[in-house]
């Protein structure tokens, strides 16, 4: 079973910024970006499975940069960091498709939202 996971960021001309923002994978948050600002997202995968790479992003405003597993392990299941680049002001929605079904306690696709 394949759940997917949005999430929507907005980028603006504000000033240029190399700053990083960490978030946690929480559904139904906004965020925003200022074009060059680095994006991480931390998501935690609750049993099997983890979350595929890259994420599909529908538009180009935001780049995926990598993924990678963050450590020290822990029992309940993987956890993943995504780090994202924010290039031209606009709006974009990420969506990541989990290859295990245990890791949506929710229910149903949560769509976090970053602005």
């Amino acid at each position: 079973m394949r759940i997917p996971y949005l999430l929507s960021a907005a980028t603006g001309l504000a000033a240029c910024s190399n700053d990083v923002l960490g978030a946690n994978g929480i559904p139904s948050r906004t965020l925003s970006l200022n074009v060059g600002q680095t994006l991480e997202l931390t998501l935690q995968t609750i049993g099997p499975g983890e979350y595929a790479s890259p994420p599909s992003i529908s538009s180009t405003s935001v780049r995926f940069l990598d993924v990678m597993l963050v450590t020290p392990a822990v029992p309940a299941g993987v956890t993943q960091r995504f780090r994202f680049q924010a290039e031209s002001p606009g709006r974009s929605i990420i969506m990541f498709q989990h290859s295990g079904q245990a890791s949506d306690p929710g229910g149903g696709p949560h769509r976090p939202r970053h602005r």
